[in-house]
């Protein structure tokens, strides 16, 4: 295993937020500070190798079968997914702690946010997310996110009864985590997740403790935004557990298992206005993933916006072998007395696998006496 150590001393002036928030003091030192960072993710991508092979330096190979915890990969959130995941950049709701927690800065500009998502996968499959968010007085954002995939009775097959046994089981994925996002500046915001994974077989089981982590940069002309985010960091684990395998003379009882590492995804994307006219919007982004398990793809999406209420969305993972479909959504911003109220649809599906639908609706509620972060 090849160590790399990186010492770097930086400092950094804190602005309070208040009605001069937005002022361009010391700039420059800002943008240094994010291209360091932005060198330290990628000098650790580069140059640093975790034990078990957790980093491949191998850009553009396929190691599909390499991590576990699939499940994860699954979007949870109706406005990501219609975007086909090109998330870190656009999404500021309380689910975009599942992609980049800085995100959470640029959410809405009220004391509570609350989201909940639901997911009709294939073979009957159903998974749902929630997010709460909590926004401090100082500007930060504290944020509780839950998900939840649930198999329902699927029959039990061996090699010698392809057919089933007349037995079922369920499957059962669960992950938990806490966020909390700062803003360092009006355009520079910095994002850390702490998550729990737990999956369970009926005959083994398996838990893991995963950091998320990103940063979103403003760049000031034409609303462009850079954002990194690292999701699924985390250490090997084995599954525990007795696992029977009949023989033709015997049944072996297996105990020992081989360790199972998380599905870590470094994301690079940028953001910025395609088109305004009016009451007109259109935003883009493109996106660049790197995960440890699967070769690297390349995303765009689209988000069209009318008044900030009608919202059409749209877009397409690139990924040789996948056959992914373009994705798309539609969503509905509702002002209400008590704050606001949105609704999302999402769209998408796999050659040979089908459709899949989504749903997901988004509560922001509480009098603010915030000076909101530019969205």
């Amino acid at each position: 295993m090849r160590t790399v150590m990186i010492s770097i001393r930086c400092t950094v002036s804190r602005m309070r937020l208040g009605p001069g928030w937005g002022q361009q003091r010391g700039l420059g030192q800002f943008m240094g500070l994010a291209l360091v960072l932005a060198s330290v993710l990628a000098s650790v991508l580069a140059l640093t190798t975790v034990a078990e092979a957790q980093w491949l330096p191998a850009f553009g190979r396929s190691r599909i079968g390499t991590a576990g915890f699939q499940f994860l990969k699954i979007q949870p959130d109706a406005r990501s997914a219609a975007m086909a995941g090109n998330a870190i950049n656009l999404v500021n709701e309380p689910g975009v702690m599942f992609w980049n927690p800085a995100g959470l800065v640029h959410g809405a500009d009220r004391p509570w946010a609350g989201q909940v998502n639901h997911l009709s996968y294939w073979s009957g499959i159903r998974m749902q997310s929630a997010a709460l968010a909590r926004r401090l007085e100082s500007g930060d954002v504290m944020a509780f996110g839950l998900r939840h995939l649930q198999t329902g009775a699927m029959p039990v097959t061996t090699e010698f009864q392809p057919m089933g046994t007349g037995q079922t089981f369920n499957a059962t994925n669960t992950s938990m985590g806490l966020a909390y996002a700062r803003p360092l500046t009006d355009r520079f915001a910095l994002g850390l997740s702490l998550n729990w994974i737990y999956e369970q077989m009926p005959d083994w089981r398996v838990h893991n403790a995963t950091v998320d982590m990103g940063f979103r940069y403003d760049i000031g002309w034409r609303e462009m935004r850079l954002a990194v985010g690292i999701n699924h960091f985390g250490m090997n684990v084995t599954p525990q557990g007795r696992l029977l395998r009949p023989s033709l003379s015997r049944t072996d009882t297996l105990v020992a298992f081989e360790s199972l590492a998380p599905p870590t995804v470094l994301r690079l994307g940028l953001s910025g206005l395609v088109y305004r006219e009016g009451e007109h919007k259109v935003d883009g982004v493109i996106q660049l993933n790197h995960p440890t398990d699967q070769a690297e793809s390349l995303g765009a999406a689209m988000e069209y916006s009318y008044r900030d209420l009608m919202f059409v969305r749209c877009g397409y993972e690139h990924q040789p072998g996948v056959g992914q479909w373009p994705s798309w959504g539609l969503g509905w911003s509702l002002p209400r007395s008590f704050g606001n109220l949105r609704l999302d649809y999402a769209f998408a599906g796999r050659q040979g696998l089908g459709p899949v639908h989504r749903l997901g609706v988004m509560v922001a509620w509480g009098q603010s006496n915030l000076v909101a972060v530019e969205k």
